[in-house]
């Protein structure tokens, strides 16, 4: 039976955290038989980002929730979550259906619609009820 040995490493990295002000430590977490795992992070809000600079963890200071929803909302699919936005859509894909593939669509898309609405309401239903 083998032993697995943990250990974290510490070091200044010479920044400071963009969120609030904290000193960020280069970090590396080493167990055994794994590749060595490194990180840098904020001693104060906990904030973790790889070593290409992508955030891996949000800390949990209130300038931290605030800078993570200001790079949420530089993500170009962004709009998408909408409901106007989505509302709007809709109607555009229906009216470009009906103007190209004519009123008979609507035969089919009728259907689908009632159906696609009674499995979402059977879904939110069982999950209410928890039956998964």
């Amino acid at each position: 039976m083998s032993v697995i040995k943990t250990n974290t490493d510490w070091e200044d990295s010479g920044f400071d955290c963009d969120h609030c002000g904290g000193e960020v430590s280069r970090r590396t977490d080493k167990e055994t038989g794994l590749p060595d795992k490194v990180c840098f992070q904020c001693m104060q809000c906990g904030c973790q980002w790889t070593a290409a600079g992508s955030v891996q963890r949000v800390g949990h200071g209130r300038h931290c929730a605030k800078a993570a929803r200001e790079r949420a909302g530089t993500n170009p699919l962004t709009f998408l979550q909408s409901p106007r936005m989505r509302v709007l859509l809709s109607i555009l894909l229906l009216l470009v259906l009906i103007r190209f593939g004519g009123f008979g669509v609507l035969r089919l898309l009728i259907p689908l619609a009632l159906i696609g609405t009674i499995v979402y309401r059977i879904r939110r239903y069982g999950q209410e009820r928890m039956w998964w």
